[in-house]
């Protein structure tokens, strides 16, 4: 007796654009979360530096008795500092943002991923669930300070909620995206 074998690939697509999608995906989240991250850290030491360099620049006054660098400072260094203060909100509208873009990315995927690759899938928004809780907790160490850069990230309202709270976004976001990769309509494909 011969044994047949045990096709799980669909033979209309053998090319994996159905995970390809889902690694994709995941790498995409995995992303934003550390971009995230890196954005709030940098937007506070921006913010801070903005707020040293700016009273400086303020009080140096005139040198060599023909250059006035308080009056150039008024228009170089002030307006800076103010986009710098700005830039808080703006990561923290892109972060939200950029989370959102990637929902839709698996809203609008038309390719099924074969459904013996939601173990694969549920194995990865694990890891990505365990790697938030990392930079989230080195994050709520910043926060919770006293010094200067955690007072500059304690004003980041959004981001620091998104990012202190990124285990649970990206649990509820997993979950959402993977009812659409493995349940909706669509070209079943591996």
């Amino acid at each position: 007796m011969k044994l047949r074998k045990l096709d799980l690939i669909p033979k209309k697509d053998k090319k994996g654009t159905g995970i390809i999608a889902v690694v994709i995906f995941f790498f995409i989240l995995f992303a934003i979360v550390m971009v995230g991250f890196i954005a709030s850290i940098g937007t506070g030491l921006l913010d801070l530096l903005g707020d040293e360099i700016t009273p400086i620049m303020l009080d140096i006054g005139v040198i060599d008795g023909t250059t006035n660098v308080s009056e150039y400072a008024e228009y170089t260094f002030v307006p800076l500092n103010n986009v710098l203060q700005s830039l808080k909100w703006l990561v923290g509208i892109g972060y939200l943002a950029a989370l959102l873009i990637s929902v839709f990315f698996a809203v609008a995927y038309s390719q099924n991923p074969h459904p013996i690759f939601i173990g694969l899938y549920f194995a990865m928004i694990v890891m990505l669930v365990f790697g938030a809780m990392y930079l989230s907790n080195m994050y709520q160490q910043i926060f919770e300070g006293t010094d200067d850069l955690a007072v500059r990230m304690q004003e980041q309202s959004i981001l620091s909620y998104m990012i202190i709270y990124a285990p649970l976004i990206m649990t509820i976001i997993g979950f959402i995206t993977g009812l659409f990769f493995f349940i909706k309509g669509g070209e079943p494909g591996i």
